[in-house]
């Protein structure tokens, strides 16, 4: 009888320990997925911003938060999400090849609409689009100096 009544416990407890252990306040993975890729995307443009003392703090931050609203998440439910998953590398890197996936396609559209803005023939701007108004022809402005010389000559060389 005591074989059985451990027998049956034993069996329980591998049962038990079959389910999903998941802890609470954890996303799951496709939804991790979705936020990583958002958050890499946001990682991207930050690349392109000065790194002086703040700007990463004063940029970043709200490009994350914006990205954890989207997502309707927040940062530390993020940051539990993720210490999680890195505990379980298969986990981990199931998640990130459908991260890849993700910003591969994002990649593909944008490419293809830039190729689609090259095939376009470029409009020509005019530099000036105001017309020149002629009036007539102009008259030629001496400069100072040409003035005082004229003067000079006229002074010395005309007798009063």
């Amino acid at each position: 009888m005591r074989k059985y009544i451990i027998l049956f416990f034993s069996a329980l407890a591998v049962f038990c320990s079959c389910g999903d252990n998941t802890p609470d306040g954890i996303l799951d993975e496709k939804r991790m997925a979705d936020v990583l890729v958002d958050v890499h995307i946001a990682n991207g443009t930050m690349f392109m911003i000065p790194s002086i003392p703040d700007s990463l703090y004063k940029y970043g931050l709200g490009k994350y938060l914006l990205v954890f609203k989207k997502h309707g998440t927040d940062s530390a439910q993020f940051t539990r999400s993720y210490k999680y998953y890195t505990r379980d590398v298969e986990k981990l890197v199931a998640i990130y090849d459908v991260v890849n996936k993700g910003l591969q396609k994002k990649s593909d559209s944008l490419n293809k609409i830039y190729l689609k803005q090259q095939q376009q023939p470029q409009k020509i701007k005019p530099e000036n689009p105001k017309p020149v108004q002629v009036t007539g022809p102009a008259k030629p402005r001496p400069n100072k100096l040409v003035k005082d010389t004229v003067k000079r000559i006229k002074r010395n060389v005309i007798p009063k």
